[in-house]
């Protein structure tokens, strides 16, 4: 890990990737963008987690969170803390699964506001970073962000079942 506070490099995934998206999310005021293939526990299924991003939830009514994902069998399965905020929150939070889509390769994305960003590339053996404060390398994600979720779909399998 690098030694300069604006841009770590060298985040291993699941830890302590984990721990800088709790970081991001107890720092966001507004927006919170999450990309992951399967929202993984490990990385995303923790209480503190959940506990900042209900705070930012609850913060304003201009408060955003948007979480993509391609696979929801395993949340949905095994239950994830996330899908239950979504369900109990749905105008602030939302998850939609990502269609196939050319500019997305796999990685994982954590976006807070417009000027954080923490990221993993696709491939598993690979290291991500973190960047903080920067909005020029988190506008071009946020971006990326933006245009796979104009792609995304609703996923039926995250909807609430009522009885």
């Amino acid at each position: 890990m690098s030694s300069d506070d604006s841009f770590i490099s060298g985040v291993a995934y699941p830890q302590p990737f984990a721990e800088l998206a709790i970081e991001l999310a107890e720092s966001a005021s507004r927006y919170l963008h999450i990309l992951s293939p399967a929202l993984d526990h490990d990385a995303f299924g923790s209480n503190a987690l959940e506990s900042a991003i209900s705070g930012l939830a609850r913060s304003s009514q201009q408060t955003q969170v948007r979480i993509l994902i391609k696979d929801s069998r395993a949340m949905v399965s095994r239950g994830h803390p996330l899908l239950v905020l979504a369900r109990r929150m749905p105008s602030s939070v939302s998850i939609r699964k990502l269609t196939d889509h050319p500019d997305w390769h796999g990685q994982t994305l954590v976006i807070r506001d417009r000027d954080g960003v923490l990221f993993k590339p696709g491939e598993a053996n690979k290291d991500g970073f973190y960047e903080p404060d920067s909005r020029a390398s988190t506008e071009r994600h946020y971006e990326l962000f933006q245009e796979l979720w104009r792609f995304s779909e609703e996923d039926p399998n995250l909807r609430t079942l009522s009885l």
